[in-house]
């Protein structure tokens, strides 16, 4: 006797990768690239600096992710978002009002699947969380005094951005901070928020903003960029 289509069991689903993310003062391309920029304080202009760095690296990315070759050989997109915001800060100095120079640390994250790959020029921080420990991922480019080695907009030749990349596995939480939260934000406490976190963006939300807390509260003062993603399974 030939079944019913009708009673036959549906196939269940294959599980599917999603990527929340929150934060503040970043910006983002779909749930792929979040980039997060710190002007630097002690040239002119640092403010402008810093939205002209995040909107360049994302208008890069969205522009050289469409050529088959960068999008295989991801770290070479990242090499080229940060030569083309380099060299956008570096021109601008000819615009009227701009000759003293501007300049702003960046930092690009780009997810693929289970796997990310992370860009870093500046004095951003970067955190991974996986199964209670939190891991620093990228070097900061600063020397013996805490004074900037390097940045976007700081000089014309090409800039070679720190780089690090690796599986991104289930329930891992990548967190991109500028050095406004980082630093007034002690390990413990940051332990203390990731651990709370769920499997919503709201969830996210209220751990970054609990972050900006912390940090406002022991003394931070200057703009805060922060950005906060996780791989979720369902």
């Amino acid at each position: 006797m030939k079944s019913d289509d009708f009673f036959v069991t549906p196939r269940p689903e294959k599980p599917k990768d999603v990527i929340l993310f929150a934060g503040r003062d970043f910006v983002h391309s779909r749930d792929e690239c979040f980039v997060i920029a710190d002007g630097v304080p002690s040239l002119p202009h640092a403010m402008e600096a810093e939205q002209l760095t995040r909107e360049t690296a994302l208008w890069a990315y969205n522009v050289v992710r469409q050529r088959p070759f960068y999008w295989r050989e991801k770290l070479g997109l990242l090499k080229r978002i940060f030569r083309s915001t380099n060299l956008t800060l570096w021109q601008k100095r000819r615009d009227p009002g701009f000759d003293a120079g501007l300049a702003s640390a960046l930092m690009v994250l780009i997810i693929n699947g289970d796997y990310y790959w992370l860009g870093s020029a500046g004095n951003c921080n970067s955190f991974l969380f996986r199964d209670g420990l939190i891991d620093v991922l990228t070097k900061r480019d600063v020397d013996d005094e805490g004074m900037l080695t390097k940045a976007v907009g700081f000089a014309r030749k090409q800039l070679i951005p720190v780089m690090h990349s690796e599986k991104l596995l289930e329930n891992d939480m990548i967190l991109l901070a500028s050095d406004s939260v980082a630093n007034y934000v002690s390990e413990d406490q940051m332990r203390g928020i990731l651990e709370e976190v769920g499997t919503t963006n709201e969830s996210l939300q209220i751990a970054v903003d609990k972050l900006i807390s912390i940090a406002k509260v022991a003394g931070s003062e200057e703009s805060m960029s922060v950005c906060m993603v996780k791989r979720i399974v369902i």
